[in-house]
């Protein structure tokens, strides 16, 4: 038998706390009496101090959560877009990957708290504290931390364009390879020698007094470094043998194993061959997942919008109703896939091999294609409107009502096995209309 992992499984990154012992997913229950009533969760979470809050993937767009006591909560890949949690209590809180886009973040008390990956877009977080968090990869961009307390903090990779540090404490926080921190208001923000600039270095009176920041002196400490926790062994249940219990064992062993350590996923993969990912409605947009083993995985119906799989291989995998708009897919391998009704649209797909995926019904608009594997395979339906395939390889591929305005097909391989929009056979004739190359042999 199979064993099957859920998406607790996929790209294994141990953040921080111990392993789950749980299905990875929110409890309705408690999603149902926090949405309903912040003053009696509050008071319930003043009765049951130790309760376990699990809100992992909870969905909370809109949410008015102000005041609300969350601390400890694990709310990992949360859906908090447009949520209002001024003044709540989120004391280290897992929010790993958590979506807090336009969210209000008012003296929201976030210290300690695990935000790594996080998206905080447009977010407005003025006072807010953040003191000896995690944010490594959250994007702030366009938010508003204007007095926030980001003392002690890990900010390594995270981005800051036309973000507001105004007067916001800085001293001691960690922004090894943060991008585009020259582009943030930093005007009166509080910085230290303790703070590590995006080279790596520490921070200086002059790189202070050029940004309009406050620099002070003080005893010199390590810059903080939150690595993650090392994976644990998957090893099988007390019930060796029992092929369910192992699987059991293998999935809450690798719960709170998270995105963008696409070595330890792929060297799970490699380990425990038998594995069939279900990774079913997902939403992994803008996720950095280059050379990701994802073969043979079912994703229907996953959103992959803006996503780096740059390399990633998803051979013979299940990706009906996908969407990848603008997504990189540089060399990603689709062969064999099922990918009817996906949504390309936009996405730059330069030299990905997709011969013998069936993409029926598909939406490649806008889609960059050169050099694109698509031999043998299934085109029918699909719109390639604007879509460039130049260089590409269409020898075998069936094109049965495809949409072809303004097309690019310079260069392209077609044979006498390509079958037309019309249900034709292509011809020499045809592929010089396109400007395509007619090749005798498939």
């Amino acid at each position: 038998m199979k064993k099957t992992l859920m998406f607790s499984v996929l790209l294994l990154a141990l953040q921080s706390g111990p392993a789950c012992t749980t299905t990875f997913g929110f409890d309705p229950s408690l999603l149902k009496k926090l949405l309903s009533d912040v003053s009696a969760w509050n008071t319930m979470r003043a009765n049951e101090p130790s309760r376990t809050i699990d809100l992992d993937k909870a969905k909370l767009e809109d949410a008015d959560l102000d005041n609300a006591d969350l601390n400890n909560a694990r709310m990992v890949r949360a859906q908090l877009n447009g949520a209002s949690l001024n003044g709540a209590n989120l004391r280290d809180a897992k929010l790993l990957f958590a979506k807090l886009k336009r969210s209000n973040l008012k003296e929201t008390d976030l210290a300690g708290a695990n935000l790594a990956g996080a998206d905080i877009k447009n977010s407005y977080a003025k006072a807010a504290n953040f003191n000896g968090a995690n944010m490594a990869g959250a994007d702030f961009r366009f938010a508003n931390l204007e007095g926030a307390n980001l003392a002690e903090t890990s900010l390594e990779n995270s981005r800051f364009f036309e973000t507001n540090l105004s007067n916001a404490d800085l001293r001691g926080a960690n922004l090894t390879g943060a991008k585009l921190l020259r582009q943030a208001q930093l005007n009166g923000a509080m910085i230290s020698n303790n703070t590590i600039l995006p080279s790596g270095k520490r921070a200086t009176s002059l790189w202070a007094s050029l940004t309009g920041a406050r620099y002070s002196e003080e005893a010199e400490k390590s810059p903080i470094v939150m690595k993650p926790e090392p994976l644990p062994a998957l090893t099988a249940s007390p019930a060796a043998g029992n092929p369910e219990q192992e699987a059991t064992g293998i999935e809450n062993s690798a719960e709170t194993l998270l995105l963008q350590d696409v070595t330890a996923w792929n060297t799970l993969r490699k380990e425990n061959p038998e594995m069939e990912p279900d990774l079913q409605a997902e939403n992994l947009d803008d996720a950095g997942l280059e050379g990701a083993d994802m073969k043979e995985v079912m994703m229907t119906s996953s959103s992959m919008n803006g996503a780096n799989l740059d390399t990633a291989d998803f051979s013979d995998s299940d990706l009906v109703n996908t969407s990848w708009k603008r997504a990189s897919l540089r060399e990603t391998v689709f062969r064999n896939a099922n990918l009817q009704g996906s949504n390309f649209e936009r996405a730059f797909m330069k030299n990905t091999d997709l011969s013998g995926a069936n993409l029926s019904n598909a939406e490649l608009y806008g889609a960059r294609l050169q050099g694109a594997q698509l031999n043998n395979a299934n085109l029918s339906k699909t719109n390639l409107y604007d879509a460039d395939l130049t260089n590409a390889d269409l020898r075998g591929a069936i094109l049965t009502g495809a949409s072809l305005i303004y097309t690019i097909f310079d260069n392209a391989l077609v044979s006498a096995e390509t079958i037309t929009p019309s249900g034709k056979k292509a011809t020499s004739g045809w592929a010089a209309l396109k400007g395509a190359k007619f090749v005798r042999k498939k």
